[in-house]
């Protein structure tokens, strides 16, 4: 652009209207595709060579003895997830102090809300003060996470979110992430009590949407916490990964998964590795 313009002051401005244009859109064309530049409304693409960690885990219930020293693991990574379930009664003090807890250690963390911290309307409230919105979404480098709540068993996996949860993946389908993964606290098929009711009826069923439209979706591994144990398998295309056992009292022996642990997540650029770490 600037040799034309001093072509033009040394007098080749003769040149005919249809000329100038050709010129003009020669030289837009070259800007537009030279590297470095793009166009003010074109996206940047997605680097498949990003490198990061993370870790996931599920049911301190204000064990800190055991959820410290998944906190302490997570100061080597990137950030950590929990899916649930952070206090025992979602009571005022201990959500607040597991919000101070986390502020202390300087971790950067997100996190679902478990059946076990929206015990009341007010703890429901308090949950969103202390840690966000229920549900929400983030993108981190190569990789898009979905967190679902379905913490509450009268609503489980309900109809509003699960419109939010198709339309986000739809968004995040066309960024063109290399990973896309999702949180949630109950797993699909999992009774939210021992003491079963018929209000929790209405959870159950919702939540047997979560595999179809997570799966469709793209997202290639949902954790969950809730059942106090390590389980994974794969079902409709997707990982389904369960990991409660950082801090509660675990479920089932040892043998049978039973065990206090965190997941480690390391994306590779296209690659993904899980590393089960027993605490």
């Amino acid at each position: 652009m600037q040799a034309f313009i001093a072509a033009k002051q040394n007098g080749m401005d003769k040149l005919s209207r249809g000329v100038l244009v050709r010129i003009l859109t020669i030289v837009l064309l070259l800007a537009l595709l030279l590297p470095g530049c793009s166009s003010p409304n074109s996206a940047s693409p997605l680097k498949s060579g990003e490198n990061f960690s993370f870790i996931v885990c599920g049911d301190p219930h204000g064990n800190f003895s055991i959820f410290s020293k998944v906190v302490e693991a997570a100061k080597g990574v990137d950030f950590m997830i929990i899916a649930g379930d952070l206090t025992e009664k979602g009571t005022p003090d201990e959500l607040s102090n597991f919000s101070n807890f986390m502020k202390t250690s300087g971790v950067r963390f997100y996190c679902v809300p478990g059946n076990h911290d929206i015990i009341s309307a007010s703890s429901t409230e308090l949950y969103s003060q202390y840690f966000g919105a229920p549900h929400q979404s983030f993108d981190y480098k190569n990789s898009h996470f979905v967190l679902i709540d379905n913490s509450n068993p009268k609503l489980g996996f309900y109809p509003e979110e699960q419109k939010w949860v198709e339309e986000d993946l739809k968004k995040a389908r066309q960024k063109g992430f290399n990973h896309v993964f999702a949180v949630a606290h109950v797993p699909p098929g999992c009774v939210y009590s021992s003491r079963f009711s018929s209000e929790s009826k209405k959870g159950i069923e919702a939540n047997k949407y979560l595999v179809p439209i997570l799966s469709s979706g793209g997202v290639e591994e949902l954790f969950c916490g809730h059942f106090h144990v390590y389980s994974r398998e794969k079902t409709q295309g997707m990982y389904l990964t369960i990991t409660g056992g950082a801090g509660a009292k675990p479920h089932l022996s040892e043998e049978n998964g039973g065990f206090h642990h965190y997941i480690l997540v390391q994306v590779k650029g296209k690659q993904k590795i899980l590393k089960t770490i027993r605490i």
